[in-house]
């Protein structure tokens, strides 16, 4: 059990890493809260769930960045990108070349790849690789969901993108 003295810790080790981070991550420790600076998201840091915090490097950049394991299981990283998180492939099943976290910055490139192609391309009938890339946003949704994010304007984007690709299907 993690106590006060370790907490203390924890929280200290956190903040002199996103120090070195400002444009990625934000803590407002008045209100314990995370902020991914790309997306906006906040994400409320309940340091009573945090079972640990260690500081890593990316086994193919070597940049540095700071894993919290939470209670519940989900690890989230604090690193350049952003606040990193598992994507969750219940809804979606396996994924061909999906990495093992993802960040909210992967959801924008992905969203917008399939908003170029609904609109750059209007008569056209979706591919798989359009399938792919919205599976991958679900994926991505799901996994922001379970680190404890709030994506109900994510999802209705998603339910959005998935009409219009549907119609399309349709013809």
């Amino acid at each position: 059990m993690t106590g006060p003295a370790d907490r203390a810790a924890q929280r200290a080790l956190v903040e002199r890493s996103l120090r070195a981070r400002p444009g990625a991550v934000l803590y407002d420790a008045a209100t314990s809260t995370l902020l991914d600076v790309a997306s906006g998201k906040a994400l409320p840091l309940d340091w009573a769930r945090v079972a640990g915090v260690e500081e890593r490097a990316d086994s193919a950049t070597r940049r540095p960045f700071l894993a919290l394991l939470l209670e519940s299981g989900i690890e989230i990283a604090l690193a350049d990108q952003g606040i990193a998180f598992p994507p969750v492939t219940a809804g979606t099943g396996p994924l061909e070349g999906l990495p093992a976290a993802v960040c909210f910055r992967d959801l924008a490139a992905a969203e917008g790849r399939l908003e170029h192609f609904l609109l750059d391309h209007p008569g056209e009938q979706p591919e798989h690789a359009h399938v792919a890339l919205f599976l991958l946003c679900l994926a991505i949704i799901d996994g922001a969901r379970a680190a404890g994010f709030d994506v109900s304007p994510e999802e209705r984007r998603l339910e959005r993108l998935l009409g219009e690709l549907e119609a399309r299907r349709r013809g």
